[in-house]
């Protein structure tokens, strides 16, 4: 199978230790988070915390469809990663542009998941 440019970045980010796996993980970050990537199947608490985390790191907020972060990162129960390195998140969002399975959250309440 051919592994796409977004599992390939984001398999850098582990091999690197440039990404925090999980939302108490991202909440616990004290800098430079550049890329947030959530999954579609994430609960509305989880949700917000990754909200607020956006807001406190100024950095761009990815979603995916419902499993399918887990599968990019061949860790099934990961529903939210942060990546800490800034070119490899600039080069994941220029990826995740082209590809309709990646949405980027713009804010405001009109979301796909409903006012928080």
């Amino acid at each position: 199978m051919v592994k796409s440019k977004i599992e390939t970045y984001l398999g850098f980010c582990v091999r690197a230790r440039k990404i925090a796996l999980g939302a108490d993980e991202i909440e616990k970050q004290k800098k430079s988070v550049f890329l947030i990537v959530c999954d579609g199947g994430i609960s509305q608490n989880t949700l917000k915390t990754l909200y607020k985390a956006q807001e406190k790191f100024a950095c761009p907020l990815l979603t995916t469809e419902e499993g399918a972060l887990g599968a990019l990162l061949h860790k099934p129960a990961v529903k939210a990663a942060a990546v800490k390195d800034k070119n490899l998140a600039l080069a994941i969002l220029s990826v995740a542009n082209g590809e309709p399975q990646f949405k980027l959250y713009s804010g405001g309440t009109n979301s796909t998941y409903g006012k928080i």
